[in-house]
């Protein structure tokens, strides 16, 4: 299980609760309570799809795991892109992140989950985003931000 030991010694558990911590330290947080519950509403519908893709990943029978990706791919995933375009487009056209103007921690998990499990952690826009302009444009602008651009281009190499 992950952990945290922080700064004054106390420890945090569990991936979420340790990158809310995290995004609050660094002003990755919303201000008010309805848009950290939008933040949150993104980010939980992201480890969603990343429970699903872990499933697919660790199916043994290759069978299943076709039918698995059929799913994933063509039924669950377009639907959800649709709704994540909708909210982004909400909030000032879509011009800016899934909150207006300043990034936060959705942005990041959603760019995340994208970078990592669909692009292998390289800087390309992955395919499954073609269909939803506003998606790609936002994963690019959350791949410029100085610090994650570093990032993904020093990260090291790993299968996800």
């Amino acid at each position: 299980m992950p952990f945290i030991v922080t700064p004054e010694g106390k420890i945090l558990a569990q991936s979420s609760t340790i990158m809310k911590y995290i995004c609050k330290k660094g002003g990755l947080c919303p201000a008010n309570s309805f848009d950290e519950a939008t933040a949150d509403m993104i980010s939980d519908g992201v480890v969603d799809l990343v429970l699903q893709f872990v499933k697919i990943y660790y199916e043994k029978d290759e069978t299943k795991k076709e039918e698995l990706k059929k799913e994933f791919y063509g039924t669950t995933l377009p639907p959800r892109l649709e709704k994540y375009e909708a909210l982004l487009k909400n909030r000032d056209e879509g011009k800016g992140f899934f909150l207006g103007e300043k990034l936060s921690y959705a942005d990041i998990t959603f760019f995340d989950f994208f970078n990592n499990f669909q692009s292998k952690g390289k800087e390309d826009v992955p395919g499954e985003l073609e269909k939803f302009p506003l998606l790609v444009e936002h994963y690019k602008r959350v791949l410029n931000v100085p610090e994650i651009n570093e990032w993904v281009k020093k990260r090291p190499v790993t299968e996800y």
